[in-house]
């Protein structure tokens, strides 16, 4: 039998032109990992542009986790490095709350907590407040060997900040949103400022519009009015958008962070999908 490993080829392989690893020190790598994904983006911050998109459906598990992209043609060294974990194990704290000390009993309070997997907290700051969540250790461990310094945050934390530097000016009431494999996050915003934020796990389109649906009835937000913007892992031809339409009347698709540049490759893909991964950069910077 051959030791040969099969390799990997990602699910997304965009590449710019323009890339070249030897001006590695002026990119910055963000990084989004979730139970079935692992994506990869390249902004050279010089020219403000993102040059690179790859997403792999890794099937290796512990030290494996990294090599899909190892063995691609940008695996380098970086400016800097951020990864998020999408999951729903996360707690929202305010800054007069948080205590260092206690974020485990603050997690706790919530979600419950592995021995594999470590607490992390990020900043909100355009919130003034702290996210508490897991990461796996053996995860963390594999990243940290190849990006020191790389800076773990929640992807909730980019969702949630993205929306606010977006809508920091916008007057009413809007719903968001961000869609992931067996969960997803919505986020209320009136007036620019967070008015509502929960996650919701689903198995099945109707759960998806069971719990909007709720969100909307308990807020007294009228489905006729009240727009509803979606991103992440939903399809302009899946059973769950088209449900949606059926009970609310304005619902759209997300458009990319502005204040980048995207590589003409990016038109390949829907432009909704990565909103959080593009917003990465803006709030860790």
């Amino acid at each position: 039998m051959s030791d040969v490993k099969t390799k990997i080829s990602p699910a997304i392989n965009l590449i710019d032109e323009s890339f070249d690893p030897k001006k590695s020190n002026t990119y910055h790598l963000s990084i989004l990992s979730n139970e079935k994904s692992l994506t990869f983006a390249v902004l050279d911050t010089d020219t403000n542009k993102y040059l690179v998109l790859q997403s792999f459906s890794p099937t290796l598990k512990g030290e494996d986790i990294l090599a899909p992209f190892k063995a691609g043609s940008i695996y380098t060294s970086f400016k800097s490095v951020t990864c998020a974990v999408a999951h729903n194990n996360f707690t929202l704290v305010p800054f007069a709350l948080f205590d260092e000390e206690n974020k485990r009993s603050f997690l706790e309070f919530n979600h419950p907590v592995d021995n594999e997997e470590k607490i992390h907290s990020d900043t909100l700051n355009n919130l003034e407040a702290k996210n508490i969540f897991t990461i796996s250790r053996s995860f963390e461990a594999e990243l940290r060997k190849h990006f020191i310094t790389v800076h773990f945050l929640h992807n909730s934390t980019s969702f949630i900040e993205g929306l606010l530097i977006r809508n920091k000016n916008k007057k009413g009431k809007k719903v968001f949103s961000d869609f992931h494999s067996s969960y997803f996050e919505i986020v209320i915003l009136e007036d620019g400022k967070l008015l509502f934020s929960n996650s919701f796990k689903y198995k099945a389109p109707e759960d998806i519009a069971y719990y909007i649906l709720f969100v909307y009835e308990q807020l007294h937000l009228n489905p006729e009015e009240i727009e509803l913007v979606l991103s992440g892992e939903i399809e302009k031809t899946e059973k769950e958008h088209a449900l949606l339409y059926n009970y609310i009347r304005h619902v759209k698709f997300a458009s990319p962070p502005e204040g980048f540049k995207y590589s003409y490759n990016f038109d390949e893909i829907p432009n909704h999908k990565f909103f959080s991964l593009f917003t990465q950069y803006l709030i860790t910077n």
